[in-house]
């Protein structure tokens, strides 16, 4: 599971780099290791992956030095699907209950509980569909969802559900667009 994710992720780097048909492989893998918008989803996927395994202070202390090195705070409780792209890290927390496929997350983004919320209660928290890009700086808070294909406006604050393809955008956000 945990290296089908890592495949599908590097697919995805490697499609929005132009190259469409690369296929993932362990030699581009490893190549793309150290690239700082790889490496933040391979501690990312490691930190799930050691949670699951019953290893939750191994899960925590990796995603901390994803916090320390990338800026980017996700908890090991998150699913995400594969595909995930993060084009910058810096100053983005991920405290979903769920993110689908193919998901581009841009830096400085909030996904989280509307209220403080220690115990990590999914039904607190947003969950967001396949293909769904959220701009810079938005926050979509509270226990909310996110269809397929929702676009989330550069600094929206986002706290009610969204239909699928739709575009949001403002304070608080609100439908700007619908390709329904």
């Amino acid at each position: 599971m945990l290296k089908a994710l890592l495949y599908a992720d590097l697919e995805r780097q490697l499609q929005l780099n132009g190259q469409p048909d690369a296929q993932a492989s362990l030699f581009l893998l490893l190549r793309r290791l150290p690239h700082p918008r790889f490496l933040p989803i391979v501690l990312c996927r490691f930190s799930r992956s050691a949670f699951l395994n019953g290893l939750p202070a191994l899960a925590h202390l990796l995603s901390y030095l994803n916090q320390i090195i990338f800026g980017i705070e996700i908890s090991p409780r998150c699913i995400i699907g594969p595909g995930i792209f993060f084009p910058h890290t810096s100053g983005t927390v991920i405290g979903a209950s769920k993110i689908g496929r193919s998901v581009t997350i841009f830096q400085g983004v909030t996904l989280g509980a509307r209220q403080i919320d220690m115990n990590y209660d999914l039904a607190l928290r947003p969950e967001l569909g396949d293909f769904v890009v959220v701009g810079t700086g938005a926050k979509v808070l509270g226990g909310i969802t996110l269809g397929d294909n929702v676009r989330v406006g550069a600094n929206s604050v986002l706290l009610r559900s969204v239909p699928a393809n739709a575009t949001v955008a403002g304070v608080p956000a609100r439908e700007v667009h619908s390709s329904e």
